[in-house]
């Protein structure tokens, strides 16, 4: 296939909201490490909330979009599968999330919390989005570049435009 020139924008844009969400991954295995005294719950609150919003509502949603529109244009059945494995493991990180979350707002709520158990979740689910976003980038990412025509953009184009996939400013710096 040729290319339009603009898959490259498009995983240009996927890439940043990888690095954004790495950082915040970064930030969250570093507060893992204070577990063992007294933790900063609300620290940890907003970056899982930052994640639940961003990664879960935001970009995992793009990219199952983007992938509903590639599924079914002429795909391997290997790459088919890769493609659902990915779909499934968007389900996973937000049921991750969702179970950090909760701990995280037990404990502020002055529950009981074992650290060695919020620590070991939050591990997985570094580990998780970690394994996750390096998936997406060696095979969905070039998968996406080489399935995409010309006729695919105009669609892709609306999507990209619908809130809350539109990137601002703010978010793009």
């Amino acid at each position: 296939m040729v290319s339009t020139g603009y898959p490259p924008i498009l995983i240009e844009r996927l890439g940043r909201d990888h690095a954004k969400i790495a950082g915040v991954v970064r930030e969250l295995e570093e507060l893992a490490d204070t577990l063992a005294a007294e933790p900063d719950w609300q620290e940890i609150d907003g970056l899982i909330g930052f994640l639940a919003y961003f990664a879960d509502r935001v970009h995992h949603p793009l990219e199952d979009r983007l992938f509903d529109l590639v599924v079914n244009k002429g795909l391997t059945p290997t790459e088919r599968h890769l493609v659902f494995r990915n779909l499934s493991q968007h389900r996973e990180i937000k049921n991750l999330t969702d179970t950090l979350s909760s701990q995280v707002r037990l404990a502020m709520s002055g529950g009981t919390v074992d650290p060695g158990d919020f620590r070991e979740s939050l591990a997985d689910y570094v580990a998780l989005q970690r394994r996750h976003m390096r998936f997406e980038e060696s095979h969905l990412f070039p998968l996406l570049e080489g399935a995409l025509e010309n006729r695919d953009w105009n669609a892709i184009t609306a999507i990209l435009e619908e809130a809350p996939f539109a990137e601002t400013d703010e978010e793009s710096t």
